[in-house]
């Protein structure tokens, strides 16, 4: 098959594609001692916008079309440093928002290496709102890390998405306390979103009017397990799972007791 030269058009919308989804290796404004960038606040998230959607769990191609939100609440290999040093790959995606990348933070780890996580998903956050993609700020950190996470949130932010864990419902408490202390400084109240952590997480997201996400990982394992009782010739009752053959020999027994019951009673009145 002939070579084709690409169209002139071809070329300029090639160019303009690279040009947009292109991100700098750069710095940005800071305001603190550590040079973490600080966040735009106009350019924080308005809304949780759905689908709320995890990266790395979707096809590399899947597109989002302006809407939605990606998270990265999943094993950080799934975007470790190549995120950082390739932003664009969000930006391939196409959502409105995004949660700050999660790079794990844990009461034992190190100071030094901390402060780096920090500036990693500072800094991708930064260079996307620059590419007109709002912001959640992550605040699912251990402990140790409460305050230094908020390097570069600007007072008054108000926008925020953590984790949620049946087993840490006290964590989560005291990270909507401390979003609605944020939002406070703007005279707002806080747009917090609870990705997962079940009933209880949920529960409390309803007392304090914040956002609760299903993660779609339990609604597909949900699907799985729904498909494989149908497999299995079963059906699920809310306390345990029955097989619909011993269900009908039960159905079975109980119609023959009825009989035996109705001939009992007929024989009693005989004899009397």
């Amino acid at each position: 098959m002939p070579f084709k030269l690409p169209s002139y058009e071809q070329i300029i919308t090639e160019a303009k594609q690279a040009q947009e989804s292109y991100v700098p290796d750069c710095l940005f404004p800071t305001s603190n001692d550590w040079e973490i960038p600080d966040l735009r606040a106009d350019m924080q998230a308005e809304v949780c916008d759905i689908p709320f959607v995890c990266f790395g769990e979707q096809a590399r191609t899947f597109q989002m079309n302006g809407c939605g939100t990606l998270h990265f609440y999943t094993d950080d290999y799934r975007y470790g440093n190549s995120l950082y040093e390739h932003p664009e790959k969000i930006l391939k995606h196409n959502p409105r928002n995004i949660v700050e990348p999660n790079y794990s933070l844990f009461n034992e780890t190190p100071a030094a290496f901390g402060l780096r996580e920090i500036y990693k998903k500072r800094f991708i956050a930064r260079a996307l709102q620059e590419k007109g993609i709002r912001i959640f700020v992550d605040l699912n950190v251990a402990q140790k890390w409460y305050k230094l996470n908020f390097l570069g949130v600007p007072a008054g932010w108000r926008s925020f998405c953590t984790r949620g864990y049946s087993d840490r419902i006290q964590a989560l408490e005291f990270e909507y306390r401390i979003a609605e202390a944020s939002a406070a400084l703007s005279g707002s109240r806080p747009l917090f979103v609870c990705y997962g952590g079940g009933r209880k997480c949920k529960d409390f997201c309803r007392e304090v009017h914040a956002v609760y996400v299903t993660p779609i990982v339990s609604i597909k394992k949900k699907e799985k397990a729904w498909e494989q009782l149908k497999k299995d010739d079963c059906i699920l009752f809310m306390d345990g799972d029955f097989s619909l053959k011993a269900i009908e020999a039960q159905q079975e027994r109980l119609r023959l007791n009825q009989v035996q019951d109705f001939v009992n009673h007929l024989n009693r009145i005989e004899n009397e």
